[in-house]
């Protein structure tokens, strides 16, 4: 039988495959600003930090002013092109099916914009397996920072203990929120994290394939 009674979900990397679009839009920004895109390798690399931190590390030389507007070029890119990029993992609608059967709640908790969120999982055809929908809307603390778990998550589970709270995400910034919100965290090694750095943050669990997270969600 589970332990855990929720499950909070990353969205990039962890339910959803994309890079491609992630990758597509920050290229197609970079050249409407006439500056050489980073690799794609780059781009990766900042999967899971929110847009405007994204683009100081991609573009250290970036005026602090030019960054909304880079933001909402890339955002009229994702919902022009990115969008038709994305897909789930192979194995990721059974899973969530099986927890839903097992009675578990589940949620999505995303460092990405949160209408960009609830847009693909609507499109993805999964929105209605979750609970709760938290991403950026410009005013809530982010991942890894725990306050979102505190103020959102907790009292809407307030019969929930600790315990019985898994976050489920591939980068250091999912594991780092877990680690201080206080619950237990499986990485996604499949997704986009670098493989050194979430080991040395000694996730409670580790999963190569999605479909592995059956074992966790069967009652």
């Amino acid at each position: 039988m589970s332990q855990y009674n929720l499950i909070i979900f990353d969205f990039d990397g962890t339910l959803a495959i994309t890079h491609k679009a992630i990758v597509f839009c920050f290229t197609k920004t970079f050249e409407n600003n006439n500056i050489s895109p980073p690799t794609a390798d780059t781009i990766i690399g900042t999967i899971g930090i929110n847009l405007p931190n994204s683009f100081k590390i991609l573009h250290p030389a970036i005026e602090e002013s030019e960054i909304p507007e880079w933001v909402e070029t890339y955002r009229s890119y994702y919902r022009t092109e990115g969008e038709k990029q994305v897909d789930l993992f192979p194995g990721t609608k059974q899973v969530l099916q099986l927890a839903r059967q097992s009675g578990l709640s589940m949620g999505v908790f995303s460092n990405k914009h949160v209408s960009f969120v609830n847009l693909l999982l609507q499109k993805l055809k999964v929105y209605s397996f979750f609970d709760l929908i938290v991403g950026d809307n410009g005013k809530i603390i982010m991942k890894p920072n725990p306050a979102v778990f505190h103020s959102i998550i907790k009292p809407l589970f307030p019969e929930l203990d600790n315990s019985q709270i898994l976050m489920v995400g591939d980068t250091a910034i999912d594991l780092l929120f877990a680690k201080n919100a206080g619950i237990d965290v499986c990485w996604a090694a499949y997704g986009y994290g670098d493989r050194a750095q979430c080991l040395a943050l000694e996730p409670t669990f580790a999963i190569d394939d999605i479909s592995e997270l059956a074992v966790f969600v069967h009652n």
